[in-house]
């Protein structure tokens, strides 16, 4: 009875191995690092829905205006440019606020690289010390 070698680890049926865990719980895998293609889903869906709603709700509001007053569309056109601007605006705060929340995951990475780096320098040159 032979028994066959398992194949080795990049040429596994399932999986591949840069979706997998890293070895290093320091090391970073994937496409994006420090955020998932989640999150810049669920990024691009608040967008979406806050100039959906902004644009909806101020025209909605301005076509009720008209048909209380009697008056031309005027306030439903200018309902609608409100809510567009206060959809961008929305939107604006949205990115900006990821931005620095990403920013700030990268100045955390970078410092917790840097620390670790100075830590294996340091056991090195413990261990070249003992030797």
């Amino acid at each position: 009875m032979s028994t066959l070698d398992p194949a080795p680890k990049s040429e596994r049926e399932f999986g591949d191995p840069r979706l997998e865990s890293p070895q290093n719980p320091d090391e970073v895998v994937g496409l994006m690092s420090d955020i998932g293609k989640g999150a810049y889903l669920a990024l691009f869906s608040q967008i979406g829905i806050s100039l959906l709603i902004a644009n909806l709700g101020g025209a909605l509001l301005g076509h009720w205006i008209d048909g209380q007053l009697n008056s031309g569309p005027i306030f439903l056109i200018l309902g609608f440019v409100g809510g567009f601007t206060a959809g961008a605006v929305a939107a604006a705060r949205l990115v900006q606020r990821t931005l620095r929340h990403l920013d700030a995951l990268d100045a955390a990475t970078k410092t917790a690289k840097r620390e670790r780096e100075a830590r294996e320098r340091d056991a090195a040159r413990l261990k070249g010390r003992v030797e």
